[in-house]
């Protein structure tokens, strides 16, 4: 009878979840501002299907079809988290968040503070660096605990999207613990890893920047609750080959560009897919090399008004590369890839 009962429930869940995917096409979109675990206050960004019709809204220099402060639906569905790369926005992989939402998924972007467009007095430090998957962990919580969220998250479907320094934050909160001086001692040998020229330091004191901040390790960074990442190449130095083989989450694709304009990829994306795939008795991690993208290929397309504004690598790709054709697949992929494993979280 337990049996029976219990395969009901699980196809009762099965087309009340297909269902929502299938009919869930308007989508809301809220800002919560929540604690921060590293101190102060941080701005979220909320994605989620509601029976609202959607218009085009102004969000700073971005438009976008959504319905402002919507009523969700009643629903019981998953939660993706989304960290943005370094000093930038939560609302650099909107068509991500949409096209998830859109799918029934509610998702959650914080704009991570100190190392974000509107400041960057962070960037590189440890209140950065262990900030960002704990403050991954407290959106989560917020929401769980939320009168009206909690109600509508299945706590057992819960996965994450990072790019570039929030691939890190995300490798960090699925249970790789980070070691900062591994940075510092690849830097210091490295002659071809473009990141390296990003964190040099002019005064030649990065290791001993980095010998004072972390004299004690980085450690409680692992939310168990992750259960499936999309990762866009991420910054994985900082992980060990070991390090790397501690996460258990079965579910995990990592993308990478063709141009290594900012990450080697053995030293980066490529080596994480390598350890991964080393772990017994785990889906073996897919690894999509998207041909003529670059690092900043993976943002979504800026107005043409700020895209003239920015530095050039953020919003200029080759010619033989389009952008926006390819970001519209990229968020079908990644929205797919998510869905489906999410689905498979809670079976």
């Amino acid at each position: 009878m337990k049996y029976i009962m219990r395969t009901i429930a699980c196809a009762a869940f099965i087309v009340i979840t297909s269902n929502l995917s299938a009919n869930a096409e308007d989508v809301g979109f809220t800002r919560l501002t929540v604690e921060d675990p590293m101190g102060g206050k941080m701005q979220v960004s909320l994605w989620y299907p509601t029976s609202e019709p959607s218009e085009l809204i102004t969000v700073g220099p971005y438009k976008f079809q959504a319905a402002r402060d919507a009523q969700p639906i009643n629903m019981h569905t998953s939660l993706v988290v989304m960290s943005h790369g370094t000093e930038g926005s939560d609302l650099g992989h909107r068509n991500v968040a949409i096209s998830l939402a859109q799918m029934g998924t509610i998702v959650a972007a914080p704009l991570h503070p100190r190392d974000n467009f509107k400041d960057n007095s962070g960037v590189g430090r440890r209140i950065v660096m262990e900030g960002r998957p704990r403050q991954l962990s407290a959106v989560i919580d917020v929401l769980l605990s939320h009168d009206e969220w909690g109600k509508r998250i299945d706590a057992d479907r819960i996965g994450a999207f990072g790019f570039s320094l929030g691939g890190y934050t995300v490798l960090a909160a699925l249970g790789a613990r980070p070691e900062m001086m591994r940075v510092v001692n690849h830097c210091e040998t490295s002659t071809v890893d473009p990141f390296c020229a990003f964190v040099a330091d002019d005064t030649g004191s990065l290791r001993n920047q980095v010998e004072q901040e972390y004299k004690s390790p980085m450690t409680n960074l692992a939310d168990p609750r992750l259960c499936v990442a999309s990762i866009v190449d991420p910054v994985a130095v900082p992980f060990s080959n070991e390090a790397l083989s501690t996460i258990s989450a079965h579910y995990i694709e990592i993308w990478r560009p063709e141009e290594q304009n900012v990450l080697l990829a053995n030293a980066h994306a490529g080596r994480v897919v390598q350890q991964l795939n080393k772990r017994p008795n785990i889906r073996s991690t897919q690894e999509v090399v998207v041909k003529g993208a670059q690092h900043y290929s993976f943002l979504a397309p800026f107005p043409w008004k700020l895209s003239w504004l920015l530095p050039r690598e953020l919003t200029r790709d080759s010619s033989q590369f389009d952008r926006s054709k390819f970001q519209e697949k990229f968020a079908t992929d990644v929205t797919n890839f998510l869905h489906r494993n999410l689905t498979a979280c809670s079976r």
